[in-house]
């Protein structure tokens, strides 16, 4: 452990990098992210992600509980194996999509970035009675279970999803279940003990438009043997709903995808998802186009004209999403105007597209960083979303700015002294794994949650400490209030007393926790503490600067572009 201005930095080794093997705690090899790099494969132009291409944070206290309850079990959850965008709003709702039979496929379908692998048989014999379990406990209303592809089973793990789907009707049989599970290569008799296990839904994804097929998906797969599978399903139980999604934004165009639609029709399919293709990985298939909000309002009329029951169509719907308002009959409470269902903060930077024009793996260029107004969330949770962000990260992950504020609480960092809390009262004391001492947190004061891979930014950890430094100088220097530096003292600070706090995170290469910015708080539990480990340092605040009336958010907005200004600034030039 180093560290810069009296904050502690840690680094640790990394984990697998997309595309590389690795040995599973059950013992076979699997490759991360499902694809492998294709030496020589030429990479498309880099494009930004428009902005309705964005996602509510994965945090909060049901988000917490669903993830307690999934790792108590041992359950895979295809939100986290296939980086789903709404695994944010799904688990604070309470509900997630269950993947039984392990998170390792046995194919590679270049759109997935499940791991892939050959599991040799394994299989959980506690999953089923595992996975009603965690419905049982969630108090669900409705519940998707999705499997990888087990090719190396016999029934391809077709009586797997019928004993998990029996054990939840045991213990719950007022829960609605929904399978989207595998084609079973076609075999029509395990499709039928899927069907027969007492499910509600039945699905199967044909993923994209017949020409597009392969190499979209794994050649294993097909779009014909998708429709016989969801046709036979149909016909061997009626009052069964089966259900299909396709993925936009791959090359289609739309006479392919109206035909698509014509052929699913034919085989009674009941319910169709339409949203958009997003890349996970530089391995995978690039994106082709952004499909806009009103062209899947104009593909869901298509699809209702055509005869579905329903079809939920938008830019971030995945084929289990808000799958219990399936039948509602209004896009599953979807709008897809600009701003629809999107929370959008004026000054953001659309996030990078996950390419790598360079062809290069582990050396994506640097974009700037989006930026992201989250509003007054709770501590624990932002933090514990920071971690898994810098955890699962890999080349193509994009960086973002969280400009957010929190409850009250006071945070310890990893070194620090639990004497400077003098008298914490009734304000919950927090240890957490940021550099520095002991600082407060609450209403009124902006919190700059920089998560930034500082080796591809090309900054240093003292870089990064000076961006976030200089630009409250020099948003106070906009304000005329004149802010400065110290040295060997981290923050910033007006006539001596401290405006705003740094205590930062190097994890694998990349920064979380920030900076805290007083705007317009009380100060009073400063007192019950000796701030960042100084007795007796005096606080302020812009309110008490001339600035009476500021807030919060309008704050953040205001500093966001001196903020990236300062880290171009001291980026290197190339």
């Amino acid at each position: 452990m180093s560290s810069l201005k009296n904050i502690p930095v840690i680094t640790e080794s990394r984990a697998p990098r997309s595309g590389e093997k690795y040995v599973t705690p059950q013992g076979f090899t699997a490759i991360k992210d499902g694809q492998k790099s294709r030496a020589g494969e030429a990479p498309s132009a880099r494009t930004g992600k428009p902005r309705w291409i964005m996602a509510p944070l994965a945090a909060g206290a049901g988000f917490n509980a669903v993830k307690g309850i999934v790792r108590e079990h041992r359950l895979a959850t295809v939100c986290e194996e296939a980086k789903c965008p709404n695994i944010g709003e799904c688990w604070n709702a309470g509900t997630a999509t269950i993947m039984l039979m392990g998170a390792v496929c046995t194919r590679a379908c270049r759109f997935c970035s499940v791991d892939t692998g050959n599991p040799r048989g394994w299989l959980d014999e506690e999953e089923p009675e595992n996975t009603a379990r965690s419905v049982e406990l969630m108090k669900l209303k409705y519940i998707v279970l999705t499997s990888v592809n087990r090719d190396d089973l016999p029934d391809g793990g077709a009586e797997h999803y019928a004993a998990a789907i029996r054990s939840i009707k045991r213990r719950t049989p007022e829960v609605a279940v929904e399978a989207l599970t595998p084609d079973f290569q076609g075999v029509l008799r395990d499709v039928e003990t899927v069907v027969d296990s007492g499910l509600d839904v039945f699905a199967q994804n044909v993923e994209t438009v017949k020409r597009l097929t392969h190499p979209v998906r794994d050649p294993r797969a097909g779009y014909e043997q998708t429709i016989a599978v969801l046709a036979h399903a149909k016909k061997h139980k009626p009052s069964v709903l089966t259900k299909t999604s396709l993925m936009l934004g791959l090359g289609e165009t739309d006479a392919e995808i109206a035909a698509t639609m014509d052929d699913l029709r034919a085989a009674n399919v009941d319910l169709l998802t339409l949203g958009q293709y997003l890349r996970p990985t530089m391995h995978h298939l690039p994106v082709q186009r952004f499909v806009t909000p009103a062209e899947f309002d104009k593909f869901r009329e298509w699809a209702l004209a055509k005869g579905f029951r329903e079809c939920v169509s938008g830019p971030l719907v995945r084929s289990s999403y808000r799958a219990e308002q399936a039948l509602a009959g209004n896009n599953a409470g979807l709008k897809n105007g600009e701003n629809g269902d999107i929370p959008i903060f004026p000054t953001a930077v659309a996030a990078p597209d996950n390419e790598d024009p360079s062809g290069k793996i582990g050396m994506s260029p640097f974009s700037p960083p989006s930026v992201k107004w989250l509003g007054r969330v709770e501590y624990e949770p932002t933090w514990r979303e920071m971690q898994r962000i810098t955890d699962t990260r890999d080349a193509t992950t994009p960086d973002e700015i969280w400009l957010l504020e929190h409850p009250p609480v006071f945070t310890l960092g990893l070194n620090a002294d639990a004497g400077h809390v003098l008298a914490a009262g009734d304000i919950p004391v927090v240890k957490i794994d940021r550099g520095g001492q002991v600082t407060y947190h609450g209403p009124g004061q902006l919190v700059v949650y920089p998560l930034i891979d500082i080796r591809r930014a090309g900054l240093g950890v003292r870089d990064l400490v000076t961006a976030l430094e200089r630009a409250v100088i020099d948003y106070c220097a906009s304000l005329g209030i004149k802010a400065e530096c110290r040295k060997n003292a981290p923050g910033v600070y007006v006539d001596g007393r401290k405006i705003a706090s740094v205590g930062l995170r190097i994890r694998r290469g990349a920064s979380y926790h920030g900076l805290a910015f007083n705007v317009n708080m009380e100060l009073e539990p400063f007192q019950r503490i000796n701030p960042c480990g100084y007795a007796g340092l005096q606080m302020t605040q812009l309110a008490e600067l001339g600035q009476p009336n500021a807030s919060v958010e309008q704050t953040g907005r205001a500093f966001a572009p001196h903020l990236l200004r300062a880290l171009e600034v001291l980026r290197p030039k190339r």
